[in-house]
C-alpha cells in the first residue's frame, strides 16, 4: 500500500464534481493562478496508489492528462508557494 501524489492536467472544470475524485481528495488551481503557460486546472491527487486503477477513478479522469517530471514539480512547488503565501497572509491577521 503506497500513498503516491499525481498531478493532472484539465480543461474541463466539470472533471472537479466527480463524485469519485472528491471522496479521494484533491487540491486544484487553474494554469493563470499558477503562473502556467497553460490555461486549464491543475489537479492534486494524494492516494494509495490502488485507487487509481479503479475504474470510477479512471473514468473520472479521462478528460485529464497525467503531468509527470520536470512539470509536475513545477506544478508542486507553486501549490506550496501558494499555500505558504497564504498561511502568511492569515497569521497576519491572527
Amino acid at each position: 500500500m503506497a500513498i503516491v501524489e499525481k498531478v493532472f492536467y484539465t480543461e474541463k472544470k466539470s472533471i472537479l464534481d466527480s463524485d469519485a475524485l472528491k471522496m479521494l481528495g484533491y487540491k486544484y488551481e487553474s494554469g493563470a493562478t499558477l503562473g502556467m503557460e497553460k490555461d486549464g486546472y491543475y489537479i492534486i491527487v494524494k492516494a494509495d496508489e490502488k485507487e487509481f486503477e479503479k475504474d470510477e477513478i479512471k473514468q473520472a479522469l479521462e478528460d485529464a492528462e497525467e503531468v509527470k517530471d520536470d512539470e509536475k514539480e513545477k506544478v508542486l512547488n507553486k501549490f506550496k508557494e501558494l499555500e505558504e503565501s497564504a498561511a502568511s497572509g492569515f497569521a497576519m491577521f491572527g
